[in-house]
């Protein structure tokens, strides 16, 4: 049976931030005609019970599943603690994806003080950090100020991960930037940016492929001195080799053939993928019809899923869906996307 591996919220749209690569609070004009308008996710989000019943639905369906809690900003959805919870209680696999910024520090002080743990916590930090020099744009700000506040939250979080997002313009700060988060005891997870190729690509709002990072002998080097250190890096055997295979933006993730990787649009429909809304999917697939009573994925799924893939993907480069094409090929244990100490 084909199992649900990895499965992306998008909590919400909303976010404090408007980092300019990201597109998900945004109104773009080239938006396609088939969406709704923007406020409509504004005002039309999944409620506490509709996230926890696919939650159950999708343990019910595959109980090793692992989720990331995307936004906009989740932090800002008052029920965070009612679903981390809830968890917790079921043994579900997660990591929360904040911006970490310091508005949202109540937020997190009000999540550790209402839930009787937090397993995973995920912020980006991205080589800006070394090249900012007075830059205060919103993503050299969060990463700016996220790593002051990840070694607070290490006090409070087993698995805490900085998300390093990196650019054809800070490539050769890659390995200073993974160095210095292993002295300070935090675990990266290393993607590279990725670009919209058409209006259908909702997640990214950068059209420069001079920003894509390419296979060159900088990043072979780069790479290198990774592979032959002793960093905190997730998965990193696997995900420095495939990376490098589907740069700068050529990845099949082959989700038409396997859907190994679900993403969950802030109102419950199912996106064709994380990176891509898709217009079949979202139509035809929410969390109460994507999987059957016999927690198998519906059939609609599958074709709506398929149709979306042939019409709009222009291929990517989402390191998820290695991860979850990785664990689905060798039926290994979640484990393996728990950001563990894996300095070897």
């Amino acid at each position: 049976m084909t199992k649900i591996r990895i499965v992306n919220w998008l909590l919400t749209r909303r976010c404090n931030l408007k980092c300019d690569y990201c597109a998900i609070v945004k109104n773009y004009a080239s938006m396609p005609t088939e969406y709704p308008k923007m406020s409509h996710y504004l005002l039309n989000e999944m409620t506490t019970d509709d996230v926890i019943s696919g939650l159950t639905k999708f343990k019910e369906h595959n109980p090793d599943a692992f989720h990331i809690f995307y936004g906009g900003e989740p932090m800002l959805r008052r029920d965070l603690p009612d679903i981390i919870n809830f968890c917790n209680q079921e043994d579900i696999h997660y990591t929360i994806i904040s911006n970490n910024t310091p508005e949202i520090k109540p937020m997190i002080k009000n999540l550790f003080e209402k839930t009787d743990e937090v397993k995973g916590f995920t912020a980006s930090i991205d080589p800006v950090i070394f090249d900012y020099e007075g830059n205060d744009s919103d993503r050299v700000r969060k990463s700016l100020e996220g790593i002051d506040s990840l070694l607070e939250i290490k006090q409070h979080v087993n698995d805490v991960v900085a998300e390093i997002t990196v650019m054809n313009e800070n490539l050769r700060h890659l390995h200073r930037l993974v160095n210095h988060l292993t002295l300070l005891g935090i675990n990266s997870d290393i993607t590279f940016i990725d670009i919209s190729k058409s209006p259908y690509y909702d997640f990214s709002n950068i059209t420069d492929q001079n920003l894509l990072v390419r296979q060159s002998a900088q990043l072979a080097d780069q790479f290198q001195k990774l592979n032959d250190g002793k960093y905190n890096i997730h998965m990193k055997d696997l995900l420095l080799r495939g990376i490098w295979d589907t740069l700068p933006s050529n990845m099949d993730c082959k989700i038409d053939e396997n859907l190994h990787n679900v993403s969950v649009d802030a109102d419950g429909t199912i996106r064709l993928c994380l990176r891509i809304r898709g217009v079949h999917s979202p139509k035809l697939v929410n969390l109460k019809n994507l999987l059957d009573s016999t927690g198998r994925i519906s059939p609609i799924a599958h074709s709506a899923i398929k149709k979306d893939k042939e019409k709009y993907c222009k291929l990517c480069n989402h390191t998820c869906h290695i991860m979850s094409k990785h664990i689905d090929a060798n039926d290994t244990s979640p484990d393996d996307l728990v950001h563990l100490d894996r300095r070897k």
